[in-house]
């Protein structure tokens, strides 16, 4: 059974269709797979850096190892270049297979570190040393995670744990190892739909198959550091990202809406509050804190909501955000209001042929008017 089928709905486009998305560690480059390879690009700008046809099947899974010349493949597509329950280590330099890893059961994510190649199974995460031949450092139990939910970050490993709503944490630290430094986090009621970790390894952030709340943990403590709240109504959360500096948390939901929260520590003078707030003895929902800036995403798209994006950031103040089902990458720049642009007014205009200028911004219960989102650029994949 192939997981990794393609995104596109539409079989009958003779071009490539996009199977996969993913930022390397720094978010600096982001590598893409289709039904014929992969390709790789710088995020700001938005280059394409290299680009791999192969004649003989798809990739449905690649991850970079930062801006080396390892990339972890797994096939996809109608014909995948290689088995599914198998991870293929390409050195990009010699154009070949430099290490090969195969299970029994399909391959759902794969993590790379310079010392480290975490696998996520359905059931199982193996975390193997780099090095030629892979040894086998440690095999973890999970709940059933057909997403293939794991995030590794500073040594730091996170995957949900063998109960809903929990998460594991590993350190992969030689340190940790002889340790066997393991903690569980009791984050959701529900089971995990997405998590994603602070680039230090400090802090995860994780979403429940409910998707309106959105809670920050310290790896070290496990202790709740924030709670944030996306909306009343349940969604789909899509993808979660650390901003460089952590200080700043993107969300994607189905509802084609996304968030930024401010998770630095002045976070709670930045994001938006209810007007009920302060007052005592009200349900805990007038008391959270929400997105001090968001924008919806919907209004010119169509059959996204279910397939989803990729977040990530090029820089602070700007997000991007891969949309595998229409093979385009969009730009996200975070503004602050210079007071003449009134909220909830849309101006629109041409950026050198690359789309249109949108700003689009939600004003909350506090009524905070000082951040706006800005979609200020957007392009194609080239063949895609």
């Amino acid at each position: 059974m192939n997981l990794h089928q393609p995104l596109n709905a539409y079989a009958h486009s003779k071009r490539p269709r996009l199977l996969c998305a993913s930022f390397n560690q720094e978010q600096e480059c982001f590598a893409i797979g289709h039904e014929h390879g992969f390709h790789v690009y710088n995020t700001d700008p938005t280059e394409r850096r290299v680009k791999r046809d192969f004649v003989d099947g798809g990739i449905g899974i690649v991850e970079m190892l930062h801006r080396t010349n390892y990339l972890a493949l797994v096939g996809g597509g109608p014909t995948p270049k290689f088995p599914i329950n198998k991870v293929i280590i390409w050195d990009d330099l010699k154009n070949n297979v430099a290490l090969s890893l195969e299970f029994l059961s399909s391959v759902l994510a794969v993590k790379l570190s310079r010392t480290r190649i975490v696998i996520c199974l359905k059931t199982k995460i193996y975390v193997y040393i780099f090095s030629s031949p892979p040894v086998r450092l440690a095999v973890y139990d999970t709940v059933e995670n057909p997403l293939g939910l794991c995030a590794l970050s500073n040594n730091k490993l996170v995957f949900p744990g063998i109960q809903d709503g929990h998460l594991q944490i590993v350190d992969l630290s030689q340190q940790g190892q002889e340790r066997n430094l393991i903690s569980i986090i009791k984050a959701h009621r529900a089971k995990v739909k997405c998590l994603a970790l602070s680039h230090d390894g400090a802090h995860v952030a994780s979403a429940s198959e409910t998707g309106t709340i959105i809670r920050i943990h310290s790896v070290e403590t496990t202790a709740l550091m924030h709670e944030f709240r996306r909306g009343i109504d349940r969604a789909t959360i899509q993808s979660l990202s650390f901003s460089p500096t952590s200080n700043r948390l993107a969300l994607l939901s189905d509802k084609d809406t996304l968030h930024i929260f401010d998770t630095s520590p002045l976070s709670a003078s930045s994001n938006r509050r209810h007007v009920l707030s302060k007052v005592p003895l009200l349900p805990r929902y007038f008391s959270g804190e929400w997105s001090f800036v968001q924008a919806r995403l919907g209004d010119d798209r169509t059959g996204r909501g279910t397939l989803g994006g990729v977040i990530g950031w090029a820089s602070e103040d700007c997000v991007v955000v891969i949309w595998p089902t229409e093979g385009k990458i969009e730009r996200y720049a975070i503004k602050e209001k210079d007071g003449s642009t009134p909220s909830g007014i849309v101006i629109q205009g041409n950026i050198n042929g690359n789309g249109s200028v949108r700003t689009i911004g939600t004003i909350g219960d506090a009524g905070n008017e000082k951040w706006e989102l800005i979609r200020d650029s957007w392009r194609k994949f080239e063949d895609i």
